[in-house]
């Protein structure tokens, strides 16, 4: 039970305070006392932060209940460029619509806003207040609850403080209605104007919300005029009954952040209290009203989130009141306008979208709702992240090799991409090499900016430059990237599948599994697209993903086999840098055996570059050469340089040569590793021999052992793999 004396003393459910005490923490802190929802919730943004690609952290936070959302940063954006607009304009005047195919993460990213919003008000810099009436039991006032002017105790100014025995009602606000506004408009708007003139610009803002110009709920208005009239004018004994109180935010208790389900009713209703027997110790002057509770969804969220959940599949009929809402900031109840502080957010699938624009009343809802678009992801590095806490669970059963859940999830990106066309490019060149793009070369080059081979120096150049054009071009299209595709939600379902078949799943298990997957055309809808070159075309997806994934294991296969090469990268490179340097400058080389400056070596420049099979212009190329280590030089004023680091594509080129030694060995490996198997799998079995040499048995296991170390795979995994390759390639 330790944990108890921690919980006493944290617990902020039972702070409570007077009004006059809580005009104290008013004037200590005024900015964060006077913020309406959309200011607050900015806040709340801004104190998660950003992280270095600045996505919001506010979405990736890990909650038990709650996995974060990846990518998706210009969702994020828009999403709080409307908070910034609502700053501005004073009040939440437009409903957020975030709108994308099913399993685009839309309900996950409202619901991480909720639950930092949550973890918010549970600090001190999120701390909201309301306030409830407290009506004392006789011991306190003589009279009937307090209305009598003889009263017995002259010292005790407030009744926040008493405890349950010594009151005799207690009501509740249940719009959350702040506690300034007890306070009269016009002594209210001197108090703020006084309080906030050292900080004019949140002044402004303040004078446009409704803490400035609006006034208590139409309950807690008339309970405050029926005191005041019975206490003669005097509001000293009216705010003695005030108790304010702090609040949470819960969606789980509905309090601030609620979700509204498609299913049909109304948001918000009346009913009657002053009828209610539990209620019959109320004060006289408080049972002759006729006194409202509003209940309701849009009730419980005020000072708080609302979210419509799938808004568009409710008919239009039961949202329609947003139009007032959103107009006014109010909410009309059987007559009763009520004020209210909400942020609207609202989720909706493109299929209802669609059908929603062909309504007659669209037009009128168009100009209150602003539509961000949540499409699927166009990153896998994001994509991966999805899935890293499904595949962490699922290591008991299954494991996952490098390179499989890449597989698996460029896949998914490359089924969500679109062919480029000409027509969409102003600069002529760039479109050239956009059109030629592979659905795998354009998923590289929008998650890891990698800039295909088969390009020259200058192509490579204007694709860089042009990748923002490139991610950009479908999107004012109807059919943009990110629209169509198979979605998060049935990856999750078919990474289960693969788990519960192989216990190593390896790149091979992945693809196999994706060629079985492409024949379920009835089940997913963009298997049915007609193909343009390689897009939307499956199974060259697939083929293009193997390959890719075979060429990176066969680099790492070849690094494992402890092969040296004796060649300088590092000092051969640099040599041919500094000769075509002074070619091109017509300036003179110092040989550093004889000292003396002598002419640039046209030779060695030329074996050079036939040893990584230049197929350029060389004049070209040795000029972009130049060119980048300037902007190298640039960029790292007084580093030294690394050229293995500048120029890794061509140290990739050099090694070429030296793979035909390797080659080499991995067909003898090839040879033997039937036996080093065999050795494997019956390790136990002493009598169980083999041909194999130590030489062989020790190569084949340094092997294993490097892929293992070095590139985190299993034994079995790379076995699998060595398996693989060579009969693939070898």
């Amino acid at each position: 039970m330790d944990w108890l004396e921690e919980a006493n003393q944290k617990d902020s459910h039972s702070e409570v305070h007077s009004f006059r005490d809580y005009m104290d923490i008013f004037h200590k802190y005024p900015i964060r006392e006077t913020r309406p929802t959309y200011k607050y919730l900015l806040d709340m943004v801004h104190s998660y932060g950003q992280d270095k690609d600045g996505n919001y952290k506010v979405f990736q936070h890990k909650y038990p209940d709650s996995p974060p959302v990846y990518g998706q940063k210009r969702t994020q954006r828009a999403l709080i460029e409307n908070l910034e607009n609502f700053e501005k304009e004073g009040v939440n005047n437009k409903f957020i619509l975030l709108v994308g195919p099913n399993g685009s993460s839309k309900s996950s990213l409202v619901r991480q806003f909720m639950k930092g919003a949550e973890s918010y008000s549970k600090k001190d810099e999120g701390v909201l207040y309301s306030f409830s009436w407290i009506f004392p039991i006789d011991n306190y006032i003589k009279g009937n609850l307090g209305f009598s002017s003889d009263r017995t105790n002259r010292d005790l100014n407030t009744y926040a403080y008493l405890e349950d025995k010594d009151i005799s009602a207690i009501l509740g606000s249940e719009l959350k209605d702040h506690p300034l506004l007890l306070i009269p408009k016009e002594y209210r708007q001197e108090i703020l104007n006084d309080t906030l003139a050292k900080d004019p610009s949140h002044l402004e803002m303040v004078k446009k919300s409704y803490i400035y110009k609006s006034d208590l709920s139409k309950r807690n208005r008339m309970i405050y005029d029926a005191l005041l009239k019975n206490y003669k004018g005097k509001h000293t004994e009216v705010l003695k009954h005030i108790r304010v109180e702090r609040i949470l935010i819960s969606k789980r208790y509905s309090a601030s952040a609620v979700t509204i389900e498609p299913q049909l009713h109304v948001d918000a209703k009346l009913q009657q209290i002053t009828m209610d027997k539990r209620l019959a110790s109320l004060p006289p002057s408080l049972q002759c009203l006729n006194l409202f509770s509003m209940q309701g969804e849009v009730v419980l969220a005020n000072r708080g989130i609302l979210e419509y959940s799938d808004l568009l599949k409710r008919p239009l009929d039961t949202y329609k009141y947003l139009l007032m809402t959103m107009e006014t900031g109010s909410i009309n109840l059987q007559g009763i306008l009520t004020q209210l502080d909400i942020f609207f957010v609202g989720t909706s699938n493109e299929i209802h979208l669609a059908a929603f624009k062909q309504h007659p009343d669209f037009n009128s809802f168009k100009g209150r709702i602003n539509f961000i678009r949540v499409p699927y992801l166009l990153n896998y590095k994001d994509e991966m992240s999805i899935y890293q806490e499904q595949v962490e669970g699922l290591k008991s059963n299954s494991v996952f090799e490098p390179h499989a859940l890449e597989a698996f999830c460029l896949f998914a990106i490359m089924t969500r991409l679109r062919c480029s066309q000409t027509k969409h490019f102003e600069n002529s060149k760039l479109a050239k090499i956009a059109t030629t793009l592979s659905p795998l070369e354009k998923a590289k080059l929008y998650a890891i900016e990698e800039l295909p081979e088969n390009l020259d120096s200058e192509e490579k150049q204007i694709l860089k430059l042009g990748r923002v054009d490139i991610q950009a071009e479908f999107e004012n299209e109807n059919l943009y990237e990110g629209k169509f595709g198979i979605s998060p939600r049935d990856m999750k379902n078919i990474l289960y599948k693969i788990t519960s078949k192989h216990e190593t799943i390896t790149f091979v298990e992945v693809i196999d599994y994706l060629y079985k997957l492409i024949q379920k055309k009835n089940n997913y809808d963009f298997l049915n697209m007609t193909p343009q070159g390689d897009f939307h075309h499956p199974a060259r997806f697939i083929a293009l993903i193997k390959e890719e994934c075979l060429n990176r294991f066969d680099r790492e296969f070849r690094e494992s086999l402890g092969l040296v090469d004796d060649r300088s990268y590092e000092d051969y490179l640099k040599r041919y840098i500094e000769n075509v340097n002074a070619l091109i400058k017509g300036e003179r080389i110092k040989n550093i055996i004889t000292g003396k400056y002598e002419e640039a070596d046209d030779y060695f420049i030329k074996e050079f570059e036939q040893s990584i099979n230049l197929n350029e212009s060389s004049d070209s190329f040795r000029s972009h050469l130049i060119s980048k280590l300037g902007a190298w030089y640039l960029d790292n004023p007084g580093k030294q340089i690394i050229y293995n680091e500048v120029f890794p594509d061509i140290v990739e080129r050099l090694q070429e040569s030296f793979r035909v030694e390797q080659k080499k060995v991995i067909v003898e490996i090839s040879k033997h590793l039937v036996f080093f198997e065999k050795e494997i799998s019956t390790a136990e079995d002493e009598d169980a021999k083999t041909p194999l040499s130590d030489a062989n048995r020790n190569q084949i296991r340094k092997v294993l052992d490097n892929l293992i170390e070095n590139y985190s795979y299993s034994q079995n995994g790379a076995l699998a793999l060595i398996k693989f390759i060579i009969k693939e390639r070898y």
